[in-house]
């Protein structure tokens, strides 16, 4: 800790400050509206821009999905103030701003200065770099420290240890604790998902139960900017689409089929629970974890997965200088052995269609050409993990690679082999 804090101060800082005066301080002439937390960046950045240009507000936005030309959440400061800088020529005047912890030990937004700014949630990932929940917490707040309003999740494990690293004034949102911005009466079908705030119905096609936490984040940031409630409405009707994020594939064998980039314990929780509330057939997720990043997670997503799906198959995400085998057989020992059977991959079958199922398939498109091989008609299948990414990195190599090209591979196989 000593060795990288040390680091970020002789060496990340001095960067920062270097590219704040290099480009004259480009976010000073910015509304900057900034977004951390755990899982939901990437949503409630899209969602809140897309109510800024819908109130007719030239908004840009720095995601893990929507950086220009950029394949990271949170950029090196050069090009975070070459983005502020263009944007500024294109005269924006306002940006939406992803920012990971990472970005906040390392002084990536030092000189920036946030309007508002939203912590979604704090769960279990990246400990392998900030050691415990504790620090992971603390660096998360730091986004505060350069904040005139915070917007937080009252409903979040976290909120507690959050709260007492808050010195500025707060706006707390939620579902089942009392909070200055509260959702009730959600109702759930197969095409949308109704809600009140206050006294006032809404309606969103986006159906899954915990999109209202993003929605909420949302409207607290846009409506405490002082914007007209009515385009909230309108906007939120047809949920602005994050590629690679609750994507659907569409395909001639009556399956549901869908992308998203669920990668953490709780992401893969709240993701699988979501559809299990809307799917008709059983629900078969393929899913990996990365290599050479918290390990301490990949069992909690084993045991997360095993408890709500019905079929899974685990094979390779990025597995970097790690071992797939090594990877796979530490998310299956979160699975409970006497709740489960393994599949047999040189003869796959559903033996016992009530108890959970899973594979272990190193590579990732048989991973695909499984699940739609076992699928029956009306069955859901989500791909978990890889979301919007067109490359998939094995050792140090990164190889082309497409979620939904994987899905209509499949799809091709399943149709030639009928």
């Amino acid at each position: 800790m000593f060795i990288r804090h040390l680091k970020n101060l002789l060496w990340h800082l001095p960067q920062s400050i270097y590219w704040n005066f290099y480009y004259s301080f480009p976010s000073r002439k910015l509304k900057l509206i900034g977004v951390t937390g755990t899982d939901g960046k990437t949503t409630t950045c899209t969602l809140i821009q897309k109510l800024l240009e819908d109130s007719g507000v030239k908004c840009g936005v720095i995601s893990t999905i929507s950086s220009p030309g950029l394949h990271t959440t949170s950029p090196a400061p050069k090009d975070i103030h070459k983005i502020f800088s263009d944007y500024l020529k294109l005269g924006y005047t306002h940006v939406v701003c992803e920012v990971t912890s990472h970005a906040l030990d390392q002084y990536r937004y030092w000189g920036c200065h946030f309007e508002v700014s939203v912590i979604t949630n704090i769960t279990h990932e990246h400990l392998d770099y900030h050691q415990n929940i504790e620090n992971y917490t603390a660096t998360k707040a730091k986004l505060f420290q350069q904040s005139s309003l915070a917007i937080v999740n009252h409903d979040d494990l976290n909120y507690k240890k959050l709260i007492k690293y808050i010195k500025i004034p707060k706006i707390t949102y939620g579902v089942e604790k009392k909070s200055d911005i509260t959702a009730k009466n959600i109702k759930l079908n197969p095409e949308s998902m109704t809600f009140k705030i206050g006294q006032e119905k809404y309606l969103t096609d986006s159906n899954y139960e915990y999109q209202i936490y993003n929605i909420l984040a949302a409207y607290a940031v846009f409506t405490k900017l002082g914007y007209d409630k009515k385009v909230f409405s309108q906007t939120i009707a047809h949920f602005p689409e994050a590629k690679g994020r609750r994507e659907i594939i569409e395909n001639s064998l009556n399956l549901k089929t869908v992308v998203d980039f669920a990668h953490t314990p709780h992401a893969l929780k709240v993701t699988l629970n979501s559809l299990r509330k809307t799917s008709k057939g059983r629900l078969i997720v393929i899913f990996g974890a990365t290599g050479g990043r918290d390990k301490s997670k990949r069992p909690i997503m084993g045991k997360n997965v095993s408890e709500i799906a019905d079929v899974a198959i685990i094979t390779a995400d990025d597995t970097r200088n790690e071992n797939i085998e090594d990877i796979n057989r530490q998310i299956i020992s979160g699975i409970d052995p006497k709740k489960s059977i393994e599949i047999d991959p040189t003869n796959p079958s559903i033996k016992k269609p009530k108890i959970f199922h899973f594979a272990n398939i190193f590579n990732r498109q048989d991973a695909f050409n499984l699940a739609v091989k076992l699928s029956k008609a009306g069955d859901t299948i989500v791909a978990c993990g890889k979301g919007h990414e067109t490359t998939i990195l094995h050792k140090n190599t990164e190889y082309p690679w497409s979620e939904a090209e994987a899905f209509r591979s499949a799809f091709r196989q399943k149709t030639q082999n009928v």
